[in-house]
């Protein structure tokens, strides 16, 4: 069997003004896929693993990702599409390739062309038109008529935090086994609800997301079925495609079981559609700050305070200063912490430019903030001492620095990356464990923050991940959509 793979994944926010482009992305070709992109917690890398140890021979094209940003550069789309489009090309000419195995978000959008996955896909197809294709999907992958015609069988992660990306991978590529082995057609039967909902409202922990996923979990053990899959759309992404979706791939005869699944889950989920809420507590700006500040006065240690509405990982910008401006308001009593207030981060290239210039040890006088959000952020000035700094770190070669201003610690980044890996902060020689009060440019909190925090403070705060979907002024998402009409009724219910 020659199987291709590759694929491109990018969560991409319509109400962050950046232009996601070349630089931003990590990308590798051909053997580089295999030598260099194994890396661990990628569906990518549970798809070529499996692939190996059924002893495919594996056709690596171009696989790409960025950190969740705003929209992509239609110029680098294109000329990544068309690389991705002369190697399968080349592949095909090659030889038989037998199917197809992607590595896709589901949520990527392009300048002038909107939802981009089923354009990349029906391109795809053109070249393979009678071969199976399978898709890993992010859970906030958004489905499209488009997608749905190129694709033949989707997998999509359960886990919110998602921790189950290779594991994802994994059952897309064993979907795509079965369909060459025994000769039996993929197909998807697919239910949309008209829903949108903040990733840290369905923390697949807690309710109604457990129950709906064991929902999931259940149905693939019948016969014929072989994922079943909840997308929860992309909420800050203004585009008419935005909804809930529910995909049950299947082979054999069952498609009439497999839409009676989709169908079922989808009135499940939108019978608890008021059951998501957040599952930490959760406050405006300033009501969530003075509560983080009175768990440490009570001797909690650490606490820790999302930046939910400037959340890199969910596509914002980074740069917001909704809750910086609300610590300098109170940082007097910051001052009186046992330990500074730490807080990471901000993505700001030409504070740590010069950071980075001046040197561990100066004191100099930077700007923090407001570089691109300017709704929500603006350049804070602050006279500060460099701490630490640390160059090329991570796959995206970004520069840090570490500064502090009277009781207050900032990680700041010269690249738009997340800050929720532990591996940043020690970098900077700093165990968030040490530190009675942590903030971070999160939502829910990754695994890494979430098993050392005493207390978990989510802020609402202004930003282009911004958590209160009622508040975004929306103008091609599809109406009437839940919880923007919230008196609406489904469809056939």
């Amino acid at each position: 069997m020659r199987i291709l793979v590759g694929g491109m994944n990018h969560e991409s926010n319509s109400l962050n003004p950046i232009i996601t482009g070349e630089e931003d992305f990590v990308v590798y070709r051909g053997s580089e896929i295999v030598e260099r992109g194994m890396l661990p917690g990628y569906s990518s890398t549970g798809i070529i693993t499996t692939l190996k140890e059924a002893g495919a021979e594996i056709i690596p094209a171009v696989l790409c990702r960025a950190v969740p940003n705003g929209i992509i550069s239609a110029d680098f789309y294109k000329k990544i599409k068309a690389e991705f489009i002369d190697r399968a090309i080349q592949a095909r000419n090659a030889g038989i390739i037998d199917g197809v195995c992607l590595a896709l978000h589901g949520s990527m959008k392009v300048q002038g062309l909107g939802c981009a996955e089923g354009d990349f896909c029906a391109a795809i197809r053109e070249i393979f038109p009678d071969k199976p294709i399978t898709a890993a999907l992010d859970m906030h992958a958004t489905i499209t008529p488009q997608l749905l015609e190129a694709v033949d069988g989707f997998s999509a992660y359960k886990t919110a935090p998602h921790v189950d990306c290779a594991e994802t991978g994994i059952q897309a590529a064993r979907m795509l086994l079965k369909a060459i082995k025994e000769n039996r057609a993929i197909h998807t039967a697919y239910k949309s609800v008209p829903m949108m909902v903040a990733g840290e409202k369905s923390e697949t922990a807690a309710e109604p997301m457990a129950s709906l996923i064991q929902e999931c979990i259940k149905a693939e053990k019948e016969p014929g079925i072989e994922a079943v899959s909840l997308l929860m759309g992309f909420p800050w992404a203004d585009d008419k495609h935005n909804a809930v979706s529910v995909l049950a791939s299947f082979s054999g005869d069952v498609q009439e079981k497999a839409e009676k699944i989709a169908n079922d889950l989808a009135v499940s989920f939108w019978k608890r559609r008021k059951e998501f809420a957040f599952r930490a507590e959760f406050y405006d700006t300033e009501e969530a700050l003075t509560a983080a500040y009175a768990y440490v006065e009570k001797g909690e240690k650490p606490v820790f305070l999302s930046d939910s509405g400037d959340n890199p990982t969910a596509g914002a910008a980074g740069d917001a200063t909704d809750l910086l401006e609300a610590i300098l308001k109170t940082i007097d009593r910051a001052d009186r912490l046992p330990t500074p207030f730490l807080y990471s981060g901000f993505f700001d290239a030409p504070a740590v430019e010069k950071c980075v210039k001046a040197g561990e040890g100066a004191e100099l006088d930077i700007t923090l903030g407001g570089n691109w959000d300017t709704v929500n952020g603006k350049k804070i000035p602050l006279r500060v001492k460099v701490k630490k700094t640390h160059r090329n770190y991570g796959s995206h070669k970004s520069d840090l620095a570490l500064v502090s201003y009277r009781n207050l610690l900032i990680s700041v980044t010269s690249k738009h990356i997340g800050f929720g890996d532990e591996e940043l902060l020690l970098a900077l020689g700093i165990n968030p464990v040490d530190y009675c009060l942590v903030a971070v440019k999160l939502g829910y909190l990754e695994p890494c923050f979430r098993k050392i925090a005493k207390k978990a403070i989510l802020a609402t705060t202004r930003g282009c991940s911004n958590e209160v979907l009622e508040n975004i002024p929306y103008r091609n998402v599809r109406r009437p959509i839940y919880p923007l009409d919230p008196d609406m009724e489904l469809p056939g219910i």
